[in-house]
């Protein structure tokens, strides 16, 4: 009898890694969740330099999803928290990797659409240029930067650059249904804005199918292909909940309640195609902003 292949996974416990273990499980995968933890097996730490090497060592795959919150104040010290945990913790799985003796076949590592800048007016996919302009593009960058040792030391490396994820039960919206349950939901900052979206069930297959599809390397947009305005975001969430969505909530109150958080997440503007999955034969589930929704607030 074969033993399952092993996936190491960090982040198991946050939103992404919770469904994307229970999948991986369900599949035959045997899922090994690395944890952030100062000394003892089966983790890394790096404001220490601890990682636990030997539970690297014959993994199938390495799934790196763990980093400090964004959704959170950016104070000087949030930031630096932020940036040190995508960059330095990243930096240091990956030179891990490089130096096994038996190296995973593929080492997946998150990233976000920002590493495209904040504001684009046209649509963009994996082939556009890149930006550092601004915090959320600048840690980005370093982040995916971090992941070198492991590509260059020869493990297939995809950069899964992520947008809005749907789920009832974390995440952004998660924070917004309160407010358009009781018909208190609308537009923000004036609802012109293009927003990339992802359903988690669709997220889920498609760390999958990168990690399965030996052929994709390098960026991957981890968005469903019909990004809308958020006026249209707005106004599809409260017809699903069956609520009026007509409020509007000014730039200037997001910039007051969340600082430059607020300007970089809510306020950015960027309509990202996934042409990497596309052309590579991924299916997306749930493709209409709708469909995620309604599939979203049933889980």
């Amino acid at each position: 009898m074969t033993a399952p292949r092993r996936i190491v996974l960090t982040g198991a416990t946050g939103l992404i890694g919770k469904a994307l273990s229970q999948r991986l499980t369900t599949l035959g995968y045997e899922v090994i969740p690395f944890r952030s933890r100062h000394d003892g097996p089966g983790g890394f730490d790096h404001l220490t330099g601890h990682i636990d090497r030997e539970a690297l060592e014959g993994a199938h795959a390495v799934i790196h999803l763990a980093g400090e919150s964004i959704a959170q104040r950016w104070t000087d010290a949030a930031k630096e928290r932020i940036l040190s945990s995508r960059h330095e913790g990243t930096r240091l799985l990956s030179e891990a990797l490089a130096g096994l003796k038996r190296k995973p076949a593929v080492f997946i590592s998150m990233s976000g659409i920002n590493r495209y800048g904040l504001i684009r007016t046209e649509a963009i996919d994996e082939s556009s240029a890149v930006s550092a302009k601004g915090f959320l593009p600048a840690v980005t960058e370093a982040w995916e930067n971090a992941t070198r040792p492991a590509s260059e030391g020869g493990i297939r490396t995809v950069l899964l650059r992520t947008s809005l994820v749907l789920s009832a039960t974390g995440g952004g919206l998660k924070k917004m249904l309160p407010a358009f349950r009781l018909g208190l939901g609308g537009p923000i900052g004036g609802g012109r804005q293009q927003m990339s979206w992802i359903g988690l069930p669709d997220l889920v297959e498609l760390i999958i199918w990168s990690m399965e599809t030996t052929a994709t390397r390098g960026p991957v947009n981890a968005v469903a292909p019909q990004p809308v305005t958020q006026a249209e975001f707005a106004h599809t969430l409260g017809s699903v909940l069956r609520r009026p969505s007509s409020l509007p909530m000014p730039g200037w109150v997001v910039s007051m309640i969340f600082g430059q958080m607020g300007r970089e997440t809510i306020l950015s503007d960027l309509a990202a195609r996934p042409s990497v999955a596309l052309d590579g034969g991924f299916r997306f589930g749930t493709p209409d902003l709708a469909s995620a929704l309604r599939q979203a607030i049933r889980e």
